[in-house]
């Protein structure tokens, strides 16, 4: 399970910081790293991982990450999807345990890979 904390930065600004394995995200500046270097991600890639963060050890439909993403379903965003999925994937190569896994027919999971 991620393990999420409210810490303050500097400022004394709360911010909200998910914590799986070797990966952490910080949801308030979009800071993202995997065994503490920086990876950069598109607004999509970023919006696929909250998704996945959110419902991490489970599979999530692709109906259900087009809506969340695009805000519609159909075949053009599904294979929109499969595009963010696999650079996502390709950005987070040194996620340990955590990886993003496909359920073909059903959709993609950031699940624990032992």
């Amino acid at each position: 399970m991620a393990d999420s904390a409210v810490t303050s930065n500097e400022a004394g600004v709360p911010h909200e910081v998910a914590s799986v394995g070797n990966l952490v995200v910080n949801f308030d500046n979009f800071h993202v790293s995997v065994d503490n270097v920086p990876v950069f991600l598109s607004f999509q890639e970023f919006e696929l991982l909250r998704a996945l963060l959110t419902n991490i050890d489970r599979v999530v439909s692709t109906d259900a990450l087009t809506r969340a993403m695009w805000h519609d379903t159909g075949h053009t965003f599904v294979r929109r999807l499969n595009v963010v999925v696999h650079r996502l994937r390709a950005k987070l190569a040194g996620s340990q345990p955590y990886q993003i896994e496909s359920v073909r027919g059903r959709g993609y999971g950031l699940v624990h890979v032992a």
